[in-house]
């Protein structure tokens, strides 16, 4: 466990193979995860409908689906559903998620806070997957990808924004854990991030093995604008867009700005003007060495903290 001087506190999770053996716990948590965000998308009048058509549309997907949903107690119809969470309740105001792509002396890392409902259980049932294409720090049973690195010397991250969407789109989760699937290089990574038709607006960032490959990428279903490194400064991205738009106002930006490359980054993340009452995890990733980190806030995870989310609190947050 890590105390900052401001009395926060935050620990490890575990790493785990995405073919299991799994901790029956992690199990468990996966599935009142999963149950938790369908009942949200329920209240939206969303969920099995939409995991079927992505089900028929993504067979790559929907296989995934079949071999994680027995484990995780679900059925792969609603376990695609799940991963349309992002694409589904971007209208709900619920946003969050704070990151920094930073040079280093040994390449650069990508740190972010993730932030997101419901933070109780999605910080206890965070851990790293190991995949076929590297690491996701993400639950078991999850199909798509929020966060990960990959083993071609790039990783990937995702910030929510609000805008336009698209039903004949990729949904944003699936087309990220596609991009770590596919993607030989950072190149080609931030290639398929600009060009791809997506389902809903978002903020990619992506990290590789130089300095020079650090980018976010600012998304509608249809449009693309990069902001590259063009020096050692660190990149920021909370929840608008900078180039695709105008700027909405956002203290946790000012700071990141401010402090980022001057401070450790978790030392920047877990400041009070950067922390939200949804944030679930911060991770670290480093391409050029493979290493990955995550932690989630030791709040969250005594068994007495319950999390319920309702309608009326999706609609009242806005990050």
């Amino acid at each position: 466990m890590t105390n900052t001087p401001h009395g926060y506190r935050y620990e490890p999770v575990l790493t785990v193979p995405a073919a299991g053996p799994h901790p029956p716990h992690l199990v468990a948590r996966s599935r009142e995860l999963l149950r938790a965000t369908l009942g949200m998308m329920a209240e939206f009048g969303l969920g099995s409908d939409a995991g079927r058509r992505a089900f028929d549309t993504y067979p790559v997907h929907a296989e995934r689906a079949i071999r994680a949903a027995a484990e995780v107690g679900v059925s792969p119809v609603e376990l695609l559903a799940a991963n349309l969470c992002y694409d589904v309740l971007m209208g709900a105001g619920a946003m969050g998620c704070s990151t920094l792509a930073l040079a280093g002396t040994d390449g650069p890392t990508l740190a972010r806070n993730m932030d997101w409902f419901p933070a109780e259980k999605v910080a206890k049932a965070s851990c790293l997957v190991v995949e076929d294409y590297g690491t996701s720090a993400g639950f078991v049973g999850m199909i798509g990808a929020v966060t990960g690195l990959s083993r071609r010397g790039f990783c990937v991250c995702l910030n929510a924004v609000f805008g336009t969407s698209d039903p004949a789109g990729y949904p944003v989760l699936l087309f990220l854990r596609h991009v770590l699937d596919t993607a030989t290089d950072f190149s080609h990574a931030l290639e398929l991030v600009r060009t791809e038709r997506l389902m809903t607006c978002g903020i990619v960032t992506l990290v590789g093995t130089h300095n020079g490959e650090r980018a976010v990428v600012e998304r509608s279903p249809t449009r693309a604008l990069v902001r590259a490194a063009t020096d050692d400064s660190p990149l920021a991205a909370t929840n608008h867009f900078r180039a695709l738009a105008q700027p909405g106002e956002c203290s946790r930006y000012d700071h990141l700005k401010r402090h980022a490359g001057r401070t450790p980054a978790l030392e920047v993340l877990t400041h009070p003007a950067v922390l939200q009452s949804i944030t679930a995890q911060h991770v670290e990733l480093h391409p050029a060495t493979g290493r990955a980190a995550m932690h989630v806030p030791s709040h969250l995870l005594p068994d007495d903290v319950r999390d319920e989310v309702t309608l009326a609190d999706l609609m009242g947050f806005v990050g």
